[in-house]
């Protein structure tokens, strides 16, 4: 009688244990799950702002940009866009226009368009930007050898078995 109790007693701990490793693992879908953007969004159309930020002093350079998109940070892996070397394409003209083109660490990343908000909304806060556009393309190819030499390092920390490998 002992040994069927302690019997059944395992078998309701061990339930009780997948149960709960079922809920913590599936905790990291649900957090992101609530900051995908809605089905209806296309998040790979380009984003575009124009006459909203007024001229300062300062000129307006592809090296302030460059510096804005610095703070914008990739929510997942907590690297900023430069560091990843997700910044593919960046021009300023001298009517301070800007162009900027995003690829991604993986095609089929959920914050594509999170990513593309906030760096919209980092370079419209940049004084003297005319008209930003900004596209995410995720047909570019994305490897750790676009990383900067900090980001690199603590992306091999984290990920060792693909720092050599490609998307």
């Amino acid at each position: 009688m002992a040994n069927i109790r302690r019997g059944l007693l395992r078998i309701a701990l061990t339930a009780l244990l997948v149960a709960v490793g079922v809920v913590v693992v599936s905790i990291p879908n649900i957090i992101r799950s609530r900051r995908l953007p809605p089905p209806d969004l296309n998040p790979f159309a380009p984003l575009v702002d124009s006459g909203t930020v007024p001229p300062d002093s300062l000129g307006l350079d592809s090296a302030r940009v460059a510096a804005a998109l610095g703070r914008v940070a990739d929510p997942e892996l907590g690297f900023s866009v430069a560091e990843l070397g997700l910044v593919h394409r960046l021009e300023v003209d001298s009517a301070r226009n800007v162009w900027v083109v995003l690829t991604l660490t993986t095609a089929e990343c959920p914050f594509s368009r999170p990513i593309a908000e906030e760096a919209l909304d980092t370079l419209k806060a940049l004084p003297g930007a005319r008209r930003i556009e900004l596209l995410v393309d995720p047909s570019i190819p994305w490897d750790p050898a676009r990383l900067t030499g900090e980001a690199k390092r603590r992306y091999e920390s984290v990920f060792p078995s693909d720092s050599s490998d490609s998307r």
